[in-house]
């Protein structure tokens, strides 16, 4: 029985993510000219970047992202 509750926190420890900050996952590559749309509506790219709007997160390789600018997350 210790034997599996060791195992069990041993594993919970590896596969839990930080949930503060950037994820580390999230890379941004070179912009692709996709001829965005000049609006401002802020967004938060995963990697912990805003950016002008969600076409341009795109355009930038970025999937995930939430609606603001990321100093203003709380």
């Amino acid at each position: 029985m210790r034997t599996v509750l060791g195992f069990l926190l041993t594993l919970s420890l590896i596969t839990c993510k930080k949930s503060n900050g950037p994820d580390p996952d999230c890379v941004e590559r070179a912009r692709d000219s996709s001829g965005c749309y000049y609006i401002l509506a802020p967004v938060c790219g995963c990697n912990g970047k805003t950016y002008a709007n969600d076409c341009e997160a795109r355009a930038y390789g970025i999937t995930h992202y939430t609606q603001g600018a990321c100093g203003n997350k709380k």
